[in-house]
Parts: C-alpha cells; sequence; structure tokens
C-alpha cells in the first residue's frame, strides 16, 4: 500500500508541474547532447532546447553560452572549427524523441564563447544558438514568438529541468516580469528554484505559451538583494528571422 501511494504521489507530483491553473501545457522542452570528434570533449545533459516555428519553418533553439563548456579546446568563437560530430536535442522523460541538429544558422566569428566575454557585454549580449534541424523525430509543439512587450508584473513561466529534475516530465517554474536591461531582463520568483542550474536554454513563455524569452542567468536586486532570474529578451530572434533567407 505505501509503494502505491508514493507512485500515485509521484505521478500527481508531475502531473502538477506540466499544467497551470488548469492548463495541460504541451510537451515543449528538450535537453542537449553534444558530441565531438574527439570523445573526451563530449558533453551530456547541459542545458535545455525548444523548437520555434517562424513562418512555414522550424528551427531548433538553445543558449549559446552552452558552448562555453561544450566545446573543443580550438573552439575560441561560434564557429565549431570542424570539430562537432553531432548535436542532439531530447525531452529528458522521452529519450527517444530525438531532434538531430543540421547547421548553425547564425555563427559569429567574433563572438568569443568565454563567460568572461558575457559578463563585460552582460546587457547587449546575444544569447541565442540557432540550427537547423536534419531530423526530427519528436512530438513537441514548436513555440511562436510573442509580438507585443512585456508588462511590469506579468506573470511568466520557464519551461524544462534544472539538474536536480532528474526524471519526470518538463518542470514549469512561475515567475512575475520585474524590468529590462538591454537584451535581458529580471523575474521575481513565484514558485520556482533560487538555484536555476540547468534552465539554460529553457524558453520563458507568457499565459499563452507565447515566447518571450531564453533562460540565460540569474541577478540580484541591488537594494532588496532579492534573487532573480534573468533570461534575454526575444528582441535578436526577431531581427534574425526578419531577415533570414533559406
Amino acid at each position: 500500500m505505501k509503494l502505491k501511494l508514493i507512485l500515485l504521489t509521484l505521478t500527481i507530483s508531475q502531473f502538477c508541474f506540466s499544467q497551470n491553473m488548469g492548463k495541460i501545457w504541451p510537451p515543449t522542452t528538450m535537453i542537449n547532447d553534444v558530441t565531438f570528434k574527439d570523445s573526451k570533449f563530449d558533453r551530456f545533459n547541459i542545458g535545455c532546447g525548444f523548437l520555434l516555428k517562424v513562418n512555414q519553418d522550424t528551427f531548433a533553439i538553445t543558449a549559446k553560452h552552452i558552448i562555453c563548456v561544450a566545446k573543443t579546446d580550438i573552439m575560441k568563437t561560434t564557429n565549431f572549427e570542424n570539430g562537432l560530430k553531432q548535436w542532439t536535442m531530447y525531452p529528458k522523460d522521452k529519450k527517444e524523441q530525438t531532434v538531430i541538429m543540421d547547421r548553425l544558422l547564425n555563427e559569429d566569428k567574433t563572438d568569443s564563447v568565454s563567460f568572461d566575454f558575457i559578463n563585460r557585454h552582460d546587457t547587449t549580449y546575444n544569447d541565442y544558438l540557432i540550427f537547423k534541424i536534419k531530423q526530427n523525430n519528436s512530438r513537441l509543439k514548436p513555440l511562436e514568438m510573442r509580438k507585443t512587450k512585456l508588462k511590469n508584473g506579468e506573470i511568466l513561466y520557464a519551461i524544462g529541468w534544472t539538474y536536480n529534475d532528474t526524471e519526470g516530465s518538463q518542470r514549469i517554474y512561475k515567475y512575475s516580469y520585474y524590468q529590462s536591461k538591454g537584451t535581458r531582463f529580471t523575474m521575481r520568483l513565484i514558485n520556482a528554484p533560487e538555484n536555476g542550474g540547468g534552465l539554460s536554454g529553457s524558453p520563458v513563455v507568457d499565459s499563452d505559451g507565447l515566447l518571450v524569452g531564453i533562460m540565460s542567468g540569474k541577478d540580484k536586486d541591488p537594494i532588496t538583494k532579492e534573487p532573480l532570474q534573468s533570461p534575454r529578451n526575444i528582441d535578436y530572434l526577431i531581427r534574425f528571422f526578419s531577415s533570414y533567407n533559406n
């Protein structure tokens, strides 16, 4: 009886993580496995990613700062220097639903892949990797971008897994919009962990499920020292796709 009760509790808990206010949130988020021709640089379960629909095309998106860690010794920028073997995404709870990356569309040879560079360009940094998709075996719902500005105090959600979320369906973490700072904005924590390690690359969506940002870092209120999450906004994505040509 105790075992059945535990299993029932886990099932209810996982279901609650995937819904909000009675609304079922469809699976949208994946994790990254990055393998190189030299396998000593391989990195698994590193950050999150998602699919994005733009017009009639679907792309795979994740956080660029992930390759500050998932890189070879000779990589200095987002150019993989012919060392990448395969970049794969899949839902943590459905590993068979793989999405295999094709070409990186926004390679930038002037953009250093180091945390020092990111910190020095904190309010201007573009933290997106945009991939064409070679093969999509998933049943995930691609997100679409929101076209209107965020409002003060608006409820937002990050969808994904922290490194502490070792199993089960995607988590839905709740925040409220606080303020903008260049390419990023801050969110107050409502129902979310203070340490969001592993959520990098997770989509940030509004109550309608429209994309408004990507999980990228954290911050603190300079006066109250309140912990904040600090995603990047979607301005870069909007600019990129406004001039994108197959």
